[in-house]
């Protein structure tokens, strides 16, 4: 009976181990990295306020979202949107104000949001702009967790034609989203405690089997 618990605990403790470096290893494995989010699209031709089919008058738009991937849940992310703006011929002005960024995931042929911010944008030069008061932040619950995020961008914009015309529209849209990212459950402090429950198994069992040693008796 002795000898199966002490299997038992050994085996649990070697699992309390394995689990432990496991987790650390993959949590090291899968660190954050930079990576830069893109979003591109073109702004149709509104000129006289209606859509038209002029190249001439669209405008074609990149947002650049510096982050690092994939994200665990739970924590916040910080982010910065670079925008530019390549107008054509027939455009006088871009008039970019207001910039929104949301977390998003298809749930069932449907666009969820699950966390956004919306921020003032300012001229960082000739046909670029980025967040006035920046980052931005995005703070998915922590429920949120598994693949196949994406971020979606809309823009609050003006544009000012050369025959003097202009078009505003509010939360523009483009087509095209982010590349799929992931949003993983950070296991390292699960591993950090089974390393630990682990090493004090360990320390008992060496413990009770000191214990359990008996002196040889010497005759005289």
């Amino acid at each position: 009976m002795v000898r199966a618990r002490t299997i038992l605990a050994v085996a649990a403790i070697a699992l309390l181990l394995g689990d432990g470096v496991f987790a650390v290893f993959l949590t090291a494995t899968t660190a954050p990295r930079p990576a830069t989010l893109t979003v591109e699209g073109t702004f149709p031709d509104y000129d006289g306020g209606r859509l038209g089919s002029n190249s001439s008058n669209r405008v074609a738009f990149a947002f650049e979202i510096p982050t690092r991937l994939p994200w665990y849940r739970g924590q916040v992310q910080a982010l910065s949107v670079a925008l530019t703006a390549q107008p054509g011929p027939g455009v006088r002005l871009v008039e970019p104000t207001t910039l929104s960024v949301q977390l998003q995931r298809w749930d069932a042929g449907i666009r969820r949001t699950l966390a956004g911010d919306l921020e003032l944008l300012t001229p960082a030069g000739p046909g670029r702009w980025t967040i006035a008061n920046t980052p931005m932040h995005i703070s998915p619950n922590a429920e949120v967790a598994g693949s196949s995020f994406f971020l979606a961008v809309a823009l609050n914009v003006t544009v000012e034609y050369q025959d003097g015309s202009s078009y505003g529209i509010s939360a523009w849209e483009p087509d095209a989203r982010t590349t799929f990212f992931d949003i993983r459950t950070d296991v390292a402090p699960f591993g950090a405690v089974a390393l630990v429950a682990g090493g004090i198994g360990t320390a008992l069992m060496v413990v009770q089997s000191r214990r359990g040693r008996r002196p040889t008796l010497r005759r005289v």
